[in-house]
């Protein structure tokens, strides 16, 4: 199998995956999916990030950050900061913004997002952004730091409106299992719409389901739905959205 797809955010150090990770792994590199970008997102998550890329040196391709969801949490900075500047690590994140009624306070929010862009910019790594009803918010932050910051909207759930004001800003735009969905138009419009250096793919594993397969059980090698999805959308040929995609990838991400 020649193709070479990478998943630029799954959570394969999710406890779910502990007990089969080796046999997700294989199926994975299987399908052709032979990179996993793995960003931590907690404090507990930090470590098992660093142990898995340790673990597979090479394919699972680690970036450390702290996700909205925990932005009550007392965060150490300067630990974060000393698994930032290790050698391997690929990227800062998941972080961003998350304004569902649930998730910790907006200015709280604000406040841990705006020192780990401030990080990025300082240590010159790119940001994988969650962002869930809070895109205008967002994108007023990224704004300031225009030129300074780049990266990618992961699982990007926003409008084409949207979607073009972040690629004016010089970020890239990754699709999930969303987008293979047969009632998911918008997903679809923005996959067909966006400019082919700036399009990415993921799974998100294991929160996103496909049109095939339920949240739980979705792993990397479901990338290739997605793929296949996103050609079928683009018409062009499967291959060249694989290719396309890991190149993206790694020009975003500087992997050899």
């Amino acid at each position: 199998m020649d193709r070479i797809l990478i998943d630029t955010h799954c959570h394969l150090n999710d406890p779910a995956f502990e007990p089969t990770l080796p046999d997700v792994v294989e199926r994975a590199r299987g399908a052709g999916v032979h990179g996993f970008i793995v960003p931590a997102y907690d404090r507990v998550s930090l470590k098992r990030t660093a142990d898995l890329a340790s673990l597979y040196p090479g394919a699972i391709l680690p970036a450390y950050g702290v996700h909205p969801w925990y932005a009550g949490d007392n965060i150490n900075y300067d630990i974060l900061l000393s698994y930032l500047r290790r050698q391997n690590t690929v990227a800062l994140g998941e972080i961003g913004l998350d304004f569902t009624p649930d998730a910790p306070s907006e200015p709280a929010q604000i406040a841990i997002l705006t020192r780990q862009l401030d990080l990025a910019r300082e240590l010159n790594l790119p940001v994988l952004l969650h962002c869930r009803n809070a895109h205008d918010a967002l994108y007023q932050m990224l704004k300031a730091y225009w030129g300074g910051v780049q990266g990618v909207m992961h699982s990007f759930s926003g409008n084409y409106e949207f979607m073009q004001r972040f690629i004016d800003l010089g970020f890239f735009i990754s699709f999930s299992g969303s987008v293979t969905r047969k009632k998911a138009k918008k997903y679809h419009r923005n996959a067909q719409a966006v400019p082919s250096d700036r399009l990415l793919i993921e799974t998100d594993a294991p929160s996103i389901a496909t049109e095939s397969t339920v949240a739980s059980a979705v792993e990397p090698r479901h990338c290739v739905e997605v793929a296949r999805k996103i050609a079928e959308l683009r018409d062009i040929p499967f291959e060249e959205v694989c290719t396309l995609t890991a190149e993206n990838a790694k020009r975003l991400f500087r992997l050899p």
